[in-house]
């Protein structure tokens, strides 16, 4: 069949053919508008309430079709600055940028996942780490493994939705194909932003704690131990849920069409939850500036009649109080730089080279965040440790590791005397040779017993 019949086949004079282009075109006449509905495309950014249309051209050939009137207006000017606006061949090369960046996310999220996990097993399994500071660590881990589980979710959410694909042709009466009926998913998605949102603002609220129990121990406490908890409780839990609520009924109510939240955080209302963390951490600087300034002070003095009244107290000590101060100065940057990036810089319009060695950071620093904080609190504190081995030592497996290990040592230092009297020889006049490590060891103790005598 030539090329000129086989155009005649697909373009009618009388109508348009039903064409698949990202879903299926119904057959029109000529001469005609089609107009379908937002809902109809896959993008969570999209308003269902609008339309969006094609016109079939009275040569029987379908125009070009432009999706931005779907978008809201936020989100088309994102995807117009990070992706539109490139050349196609870039376009596919910041696609695999984004796909990598986001197994590199679920990867730091797992082994932040796994960390938290142990950590938190660690801490409920020996009692004798409970107190005051040990209770802190527990509820940060917790926070951040609520936030984790909330993005785990939501990435597991959003993949289900993109394995439902429509089809790659059209029906045999051309009929427009629309995409499932995605309630459960338009109701589930915003619970789980709100949980994160809740996860990630606890988590600055127990900074917070952490700053104020630090400070606490080196000035005068103005709570009862009591009442601390009480207190610490209050602050991590009960105020990030009402900023978390007040922020989640806003959306709700201004932007309920928007599928998942989509683009949440450019949106002004975001500034009801981000504002607060902004003032926590302004806050926390404040405290470790002035921990850090009395610490000074504590060190220089170095009084005896301190140290005594703060074990007393049942204060931590100079040395423990400074390891935990370096572990908060080290946290609030990490924990709180990803969101300063997130809210006042971005590199979406960027080289691509630039793009992805900033993403790459801002999803390093944000995805490992749990393990970070497992590993300062928890691997490589001195009090987890030494607990750990104490009850190792308890156990069978440990007694006979340690016994293997004796006997390994044994056969060593035997194996080094039997070494050793292999270069001396009695009944010979003449001195053997030694090895350098042996001449330098035994010359010493010539010398010694040639002072003593």
């Amino acid at each position: 069949m030539s090329e000129s019949t086989s155009d005649n086949l697909l373009y009618n004079n009388s109508y348009c053919p039903a064409l698949f282009e990202f879903f299926c075109w119904p057959q029109t006449d000529a001469d005609q508008l089609v107009n379908i509905s937002c809902s109809a495309l896959r993008h969570p950014g999209v308003d269902s309430s609008k339309f969006f249309s094609r016109y079939c051209l009275p040569s029987g050939k379908w125009s070009n079709v432009s999706f931005a009137p779907c978008f809201y207006p936020d989100i088309l000017a994102l995807l117009d600055k990070s992706y539109i606006r490139r050349p196609p061949e870039e376009r596919e090369v910041f696609e695999r940028i984004v796909r990598a960046l986001r197994y590199f996310e679920l990867a730091g999220l797992s082994i932040s996942l796994t960390s938290i996990l142990i950590s938190l097993f660690i801490f409920f399994s020996f009692k004798s780490l409970y107190c005051s500071r040990t209770k802190i660590h527990i509820n940060l881990l917790l926070a951040i493994l609520i936030q984790i589980i909330a993005r785990l979710t939501t990435y597991g959410l959003q993949m289900v939705q993109l394995k439902n694909s429509p089809k790659n042709e059209c029906d045999v009466n051309g009929s427009v194909y629309m995409y499932p009926k995605t309630a459960i998913f338009d109701c589930i998605c915003p619970l789980f932003i709100s949980f994160l949102q809740f996860g990630i603002t606890a988590m600055f609220m127990w900074m917070l704690c952490e700053g104020i129990h630090l400070h606490s121990i080196l000035t005068v406490s103005v709570f009862k131990n009591h009442f601390k908890t009480y207190y610490f409780h209050i602050i991590g839990w009960v105020l990030p849920f009402c900023l978390t609520l007040s922020w989640s009924i806003i959306m709700f109510i201004k932007e309920r069409d928007r599928r998942c939240f989509n683009n949440y955080n450019h949106l002004k209302y975001y500034w009801v939850i981000d504002g607060p963390r902004y003032a926590v951490m302004i806050i926390n600087i404040i405290f470790l500036l002035n921990i850090t300034r009395v610490l000074m002070v504590k060190i220089k003095e170095g009084s005896e009649k301190q140290l005594r009244e703060d074990k007393r107290r049942g204060s931590m000590n100079v040395k423990s109080l400074r390891k935990a101060v370096k572990t908060a100065i080290f946290l609030l940057p990490l924990l709180g730089i990803t969101y300063v990036l997130e809210t006042f810089t971005s590199a979406d319009d960027k080289p691509l080279t630039i793009f992805a060695i900033y993403s790459s950071i801002n999803v390093f620093l944000m995805t490992l965040q749990g393990f970070f904080c497992s590993l300062l609190y928890c691997f490589l504190n001195v009090e987890v440790r030494e607990t750990i081995s104490r009850r190792l030592e308890t156990t069978q497996f440990w007694y006979r590791w340690k016994r293997y290990l004796g006997k390994k040592e044994q056969f060593r230092n035997r194996r080094a005397s039997e070494e050793n009297r292999t270069y001396l020889d009695p009944n010979s006049n003449s001195p053997k040779k030694f090895p350098m490590e042996l001449e330098e060891c035994h010359l010493t103790a010539d010398i010694d017993g040639n002072i003593q005598n």
